[in-house]
Formats: structure tokens, C-alpha cells, sequence
């Protein structure tokens, strides 16, 4: 029941009061992004340093061997967004932002942003922590997601552990707040890696005691105010499983968004226990070792990668959250196994095609090829033909995240009339052979996607008649990659062959409306299936604080008249 003032008014006093308790709950939330948020999203991962310089430079020195700081910095992320978002992706992934060692050791200095020093400052050499904010505000205002890393395990300490001066630790400065010293010698034995210390003499990583209740209180006051400062999405997580697992979820609550955790481990029994009573999830490095073994070489037959990916359906919780991924920082890129540009397409499509949010490494759009840490970590303003969005797998990228974006659209229009959303139903493999995996992901409005690793030079492969696609009797299908299109016969069957080393990616043509994709077979499509372009997932969360913000204040001017 409303206040009223003697004469009878609604009180101001008090709607206001309601406003702002509203209003306060609701900025809590706003960019508290779900693991149902995250679901739809496509990831751009950037190291910082190495994306873009504010002045634009394009010829800008920068010598990956030397690992040097090279200028990249927020505002130069904020002055190429253009280039991110065209590509169609929905969120960023950014180094780590806090203030790191500032010596030049052997080993260069900490541009990758992953040796910590002070946790309660911002790396001057991005910017300033209101740039910081400038890039949050700017993505969100784009509809665009901002996730940053996060080392939580331990600090950096530029000589050998056993010399550590802790009080140059910011917050951590005193003994007590680590494990003892020793370097980790038995990645296999739980206790050594979590307790014992990562690093070596040149740069050491002092571990902290995540058993420690300060240790704890402080990261987690630490995480809150972050996402709440900075409005941010998301966090992956850095070395996830050096940490005890009962540290993780004070922290997951502390943070009220979603978590990703880097657990470097082929077994998906071992990886994705991290994803159960500790983060939201974990990359996934179990795809990976396959995705690089089998797909940029022809030699090995695809079932490999069809038995692994039957393991991790079954030893993951929830396939839907995993990030999947060809390359990124801490591994050679995949252009270092292989020259063949199929074999690319088929690595990035298998990304983003099956279970999970694809994660696309700066540079892999361009064909960067360096092998190990440091050669893939160049500059891409160096690339030589600059950031261009008519490259071959820039295109490529772009196609399947409009059609993976244009699904969402559909799905929304449609208030998810399907009893199962197309991003929360596990994907299938459907057909295996030596040369060829086929999987299908979505119930009813599916899609269907075939790789191979046989290469550019490897001829056609098939006809392969393909079932269990989900599809509908008589539908019109599109391979977006190469917009040829069938229709579907009785229990959704058709046939397909794969030429060239090609994969390819087979859509209903109706989940495809309103976008610019295969305009010569989709003018057979019937037009009334058409997306409604209102509030989506893809809204920024900051775009529905500001209508709710309208709202509440044309109410107070009501009441107040």
C-alpha cells in the first residue's frame, strides 16, 4: 500500500525510496550474465598488448622473441570493435588487467598480464582503470559481453622463489598468505601441483594458501567489486585446478557471473570436475588435443575424434557451457600443424558447431601461424595486410556466426516454442567414417555439420546418406559455407559429399531470415518466418538497466505532478 501526504498525494518521498531500492537491486544483477547468457555467445580471446595501440600504428615494432611490452592497449581494443563485432562475435575475452612485475627478467616483461603483483591497480600499460570502464560501457552499449583473465592461483616474483620478497606482494604481502616454497614437480599428485609453486629462479610464482581465510575474504571482495566496478560478464580463470576445489565456490558465489576455468587435461573426466561444485565451467582442453591431432592431419581417421567426443559428452556435466577452442595463448596455434587452409576451416567449424561457446584466438582470422609461447603472440596490427575483414577465415568466421546468431534471433522470436532450445540440446554424432564426422546439434530446428581432415588436395568424400538429423519431412536446407542447398527427404534425410577438404554446415532455411547469408537459394524460403529484432540475449545489460531507468523515472514525474 502506497504513502499518502495529508493532502492525499502518492508520496514522492516514498516512490522514490521504491525507485532506488528497485534500481539497486536490479544494478546488483544487471551484469550478473547467467551460464544461460553465455550459452549463445561467440568469443573473441585478445591479449591485450598485442590487439591494437591507441595511435592505430600499423608498423609499430614488435618482436615477439623479445617479450616486450608492444602498446596495445583498451582504447585500442574500443577503436577496433567494428572489426570484432562484423565478424559477428558477442563477447570479448581479454588479458588479465591487474598491475604485474615491473622488471625485465629473462623471459621479458609481464605484457601477457599473467605475473601479478598488485591486484588492487590497473596495468598502466593498458590504460587507466576509467578506460577499463570506457571498454565495458562500449562493448555493452554494442550489446557485447566483456570477460577478463583472472589469476587467482598465485603472484609473480621476478627471481628465484626461495628469495621471495613477499611485502612486494599488494595484498598479499606477508609470508603467511602462501604455501611454502616449492616448485611443482608432479603434475599427476593433487597435492604437489596445488601446493607447491609454478615458475622457476627467473620468475617465480608464489602460490597462495586459497586455504587461508584472508586469502580467501580477500579474493572474494576482490572478484565482487571487480564485476561491480568494471560491469563485467564474465571471468576465465587462470590455472583453475591449482587451487583446492573448496576455495571455488565462496568465489563463484562472490562473483554472481559466470566462470570459466583453464584445467589443462586431455581426460574430460579430470577437466570438467572442475565444472561441478567449483566454476560455471572449463575450457575444453580435452577437444583440443583432438582437434589438433586429427583435424590438421589426414592421415588420422576421424574416429579418434568421434570416440573423444563421445567421452566427453559422457564424463561432462553440461557440454553446453564448455568453451571450445583450435589455439589460443598458452599453446601453438593451429596454422603451426598444418598449411592446409581446409584443415583450418574444419578446426574452427568443429568450434563452432558443437557443444559449447566457440572461442576464437586474435589472429587465427588471419591465418596466424606461430608455434608455441611466444611465436603466437604476435602483433596483429603487423599482420601484413592489416586488420581485413576480406581474408578467407575471417569470412568463414563470419558466416557461421551469423547463422549461429541467426538461430538465437529464431529462437527468441519463437519465446523457445521448442520444447528443448537448440543451445541447451546436446549435440550427436550421426555418421563416422575414417574421413568424415557428421554431428547434429538441436531438436527439431537442428543443425547438421560435416568435417573432414583429408585436405584441400583430397578429392571428394562421400556420398554419405544421412539420418537422425532431426529434420522435418521436405525442408529446405542450406550449407551456408558453400550456399548450396537440398530438401530433405522422408524422416529428414538427405546426402551429402565433401569436396576439397570443404566442411560443411546444413540449416533449415527458415532459421535463417533476416540475414545476408546464401540470398540465391533463400529466396525460397517462406518469408514469414521472420525474427523479431526485440529485446534478446544478445541485449546488453546495460541497454535494459537504462529502459528500466526510463521507466522509473517517467513514474516519478507522473506521482510528483
Amino acid at each position: 500500500m502506497l504513502l499518502t501526504t495529508s493532502e492525499g498525494k502518492t508520496s514522492t518521498a516514498f516512490v522514490s525510496w521504491l525507485s532506488v531500492a528497485f534500481l539497486s537491486s536490479f544494478v546488483q544483477d544487471v551484469h550478473a550474465a547467467t551460464s544461460d547468457d553465455w550459452r549463445s555467445q561467440s568469443i573473441y580471446q585478445i591479449i591485450t598488448d598485442r590487439f591494437a595501440r591507441t595511435d592505430g600504428s600499423t608498423t609499430y615494432a614488435c618482436n615477439n622473441t623479445a617479450e616486450l611490452y608492444c602498446g596495445g592497449t583498451f582504447q585500442g581494443i574500443i577503436n577496433h570493435l567494428d572489426y570484432i563485432q562484423d565478424m559477428g562475435f558477442t563477447a570479448i575475452w581479454i588479458s588479465p588487467v591487474v598491475q604485474n612485475i615491473n622488471q625485465t627478467t629473462k623471459y621479458g616483461q609481464g605484457y601477457h598480464g599473467f605475473w601479478s603483483q598488485d591486484i588492487t591497480k590497473i596495468n598502466e600499460h593498458f590504460g587507466t582503470p576509467d578506460d577499463l570502464k570506457l571498454l565495458s560501457s562500449t562493448l555493452h552499449d554494442r550489446g557485447m559481453y566483456l570477460m577478463i583473465d583472472a589469476v587467482i592461483n598465485d603472484m609473480a616474483y621476478a627471481g628465484p622463489g626461495s628469495e621471495t620478497d613477499y611485502s612486494t606482494l599488494v595484498p598479499f604481502n606477508k609470508k603467511e598468505y602462501f604455501h611454502p616454497f616449492c616448485y611443482i614437480t608432479d603434475y599427476s599428485n593433487a597435492t604437489n601441483f596445488q601446493n607447491c609453486w609454478l615458475g622457476d629462479d627467473t620468475v617465480s610464482l608464489p602460490d597462495l594458501d586459497t586455504e587461508s581465510d584472508f586469502v580467501k575474504q580477500t579474493w572474494e571482495t576482490w572478484v565482487s567489486e571487480m564485476v561491480a566496478n568494471y560491469s563485467l560478464d564474465g571471468l576465465r580463470i587462470d590455472a583453475a585446478k591449482h587451487v583446492d576445489k573448496p576455495f571455488w565456490p565462496g568465489f563463484q558465489q562472490a562473483a554472481n557471473t559466470f566462470t570459466i576455468g583453464e584445467v589443462f587435461d586431455e581426460l574430460p573426466i579430470n577437466a570438467c570436475e572442475w565444472a561441478v561444485d567449483a566454476l560455471s565451467s572449463v575450457l575444453n582442453y580435452p577437444a583440443w588435443y583432438y582437434i589438433t591431432s586429427i583435424l590438421s592431419n589426414s592421415t588420422n581417421g576421424m574416429g579418434s575424434l568421434s570416440y573423444q567426443f563421445d567421452q566427453i559428452q559422457r564424463n561432462c556435466y553440461d557440454t553446453t557451457l564448455l568453451g571450445t577452442f583450435s589455439e589460443n595463448h598458452d599453446v601453438a596455434r593451429f596454422g603451426s600443424y598444418t598449411t592446409d587452409l581446409s584443415q583450418r576451416k574444419n578446426a574452427l567449424t568443429f568450434a563452432f558447431f558443437t557443444d559449447g561457446i566457440p572461442v576464437v584466438y586474435y589472429g587465427a582470422e588471419q591465418g596466424f601461424d606461430g608455434g608455441g609461447d611466444p611465436e603466437n603472440r604476435g602483433a596483429l596490427w603487423l599482420n601484413p595486410t592489416g586488420y581485413d575483414n576480406t581474408s578467407v577465415l575471417y569470412q568463414h568466421i563470419k558466416t557461421m556466426n551469423t547463422a549461429r546468431n541467426a538461430v538465437n534471433n529464431y529462437m527468441i522470436s519463437t519465446n523457445y516454442s521448442n520444447w528443448s532450445p537448440y543451445w541447451g540440446y546436446k549435440s550427436a554424432v550421426i555418421y563416422q567414417k575414417d574421413d568424415a564426422l557428421i554431428f547434429r546439434k538441436g531438436n527439431v530446428n537442428s543443425i547438421v555439420t560435416a568435417i573432414t581432415n583429408v585436405g584441400t588436395n583430397g578429392g571428394t568424400v562421400g556420398p554419405y546418406y544421412i539420418g537422425d538429423t532431426n529434420f522435418s519431412d521436405g525442408i529446405l536446407l542450406i550449407e551456408i559455407l558453400s550456399c548450396n542447398s537440398t530438401i530433405t527427404g522422408v524422416g529428414g534425410t538427405f546426402t551429402l559429399s565433401l569436396t576439397n577438404g570443404e566442411p560443411q554446415v546444413w540449416i533449415p532455411g527458415s532459421l535463417l531470415v533476416n540475414t545476408t547469408l546464401c540470398p540465391k537459394p533463400m529466396k525460397d524460403v517462406n518469408k514469414t518466418h521472420t525474427a523479431v529484432n526485440s529485446l534478446s540475449s544478445h541485449t546488453s545489460p546495460s541497454s535494459v538497466l537504462s529502459f528500466f531507468t526510463a521507466c522509473l523515472l517517467s513514474a516519478l514525474f507522473f506521482v510528483s505532478q
